[in-house]
């Protein structure tokens, strides 16, 4: 696994997760519950991350420069 993407705010995590998914990419979002549970977490650990599997990992990084 691989992180592609950290963002501050679980809504964003989540789009970024529908749009890998709809281009095929199973996508997995870390930290949800913590950044969610109090929001100041969220430079502690780095943010919400979206991470794809190893083999999927170039052709994400495309999709999110194509955003």
């Amino acid at each position: 696994m691989q992180t592609i993407a950290s963002f501050s705010q679980p809504v964003e995590a989540h789009l970024l997760r529908t749009r890998l998914e709809a281009e095929g990419i199973p996508a997995y979002i870390r930290d949800e519950n913590l950044v969610t549970l109090d929001w100041l977490y969220s430079n502690a650990v780095g943010g919400v991350k979206v991470d794809v599997a190893d083999e999927d990992y170039e052709r994400a990084v495309a999709i999110l420069a194509e955003l």
